[in-house]
């Protein structure tokens, strides 16, 4: 996913569906299909074939059978190709195998320098099981693109439409916040949106800062990540509030109605505590939009 120019536009030329052909992945391929459409992108169908499930003719009774599993691989990649097809989408296909289904995803989203990745979950709190087994966290630690996650509240695209009226950009202004910031705005200002960018802390202690200081000071320096020009484009809102971080997401999300959460994620080896106890996990497994994470290399 690329921007170009002072007026930040967004190119979105390739996008890589990973499917186990769940109804969470029926609405991710929706998502797709908008993606595909409002970007005349090409689409990458993919479904892995987990061969730790999987298992030879001869020892069928330990695991469901491979051939099996490739059969019904091929005939629903080929339904679904000929579902964006029909909706005048340049499609193809991808069915692989591997005992490591994420970085199976990963690595041919490298391949064919994918510009996002999209992926469908039936994940609820406290149990990361995203499609293609557990492989949600090590697709988002991974991945050199955005990953958009449509998780199991998210309804349909309205109209088949890839558009945002109202998005949240949630951020540790960590020292590239910018870099994540600005494909948030591209976002908004694409669809003419609201951008709210945020920024949520536990509440101060007696021996913190003055709060009300504080709080300007971060403002400020949400305030820095929109560039002038987008403000002709979009508009923007900087909050800044006390809380735990990913409950705070989610109400503000309700608040302001947001069709689209955007979080930047860590990168390395530490991310998997982190992913399934902190504010990705919950936020994925609750949240009534999509929502995109950005990792550290930027977009």
């Amino acid at each position: 996913m690329s921007i170009t120019g002072d007026q930040i536009n967004l190119i979105i030329d390739r996008v890589l569906l990973a499917t186990d052909f769940s109804l969470a992945s029926d609405v991710a391929a929706n998502y797709a299909c908008a993606v595909a459409k409002r970007f005349s992108s090409a689409v990458t169908l993919a479904n892995v074939i987990d061969l730790s499930v999987a298992s030879r003719p001869e020892r069928a009774v330990v695991g469901e059978p491979i051939a099996e599993m490739r059969r019904a691989s091929s005939e629903s990649l080929r339904r679904l190709a000929n579902d964006f097809s029909s909706s005048g989408v340049l499609v193809e296909t991808q069915m692989l195998e591997s005992r490591d289904p994420a970085a199976s995803i990963v690595s041919l989203a490298e391949g064919q320098d994918s510009d996002l990745i999209i992926l469908g979950t039936h994940a609820r709190r406290g149990l990361i099981k995203l499609i293609l087994g557990s492989c949600a966290e090590g697709v988002i630690r991974h991945a050199a693109c955005p990953v958009l996650t449509v998780g199991p509240n998210v309804k349909e695209p309205t109209d088949g439409d890839f558009s945002f009226d109202s998005i949240i950009f949630a951020t540790d202004l960590a020292p590239d916040a910018a870099r994540k910031a600005a494909l948030a705005v591209a976002l908004a200002q694409d669809s003419l949106g609201k951008i709210y960018l945020c920024h949520f802390m536990q509440h101060p202690g007696r021996t913190s800062p003055d709060a009300s200081a504080q709080r300007l000071k971060f403002e400020a320096a949400l305030e820095k990540l929109v560039p002038a020009l987008s403000y002709d484009w979009c508009y923007s809102n900087c909050i800044v509030e006390y809380g735990e971080a990913a409950s705070r997401i989610l109400d503000t999300a309700k608040r302001v109605k947001a069709e689209l959460i955007v979080l930047g994620a860590k990168k390395g080896p530490r991310l998997l505590t982190r992913f399934e106890d902190g504010i990705v996990s919950n936020v994925l497994a609750l949240a009534e939009c999509p929502v995109m994470t950005i990792g550290s290399p930027g977009i």
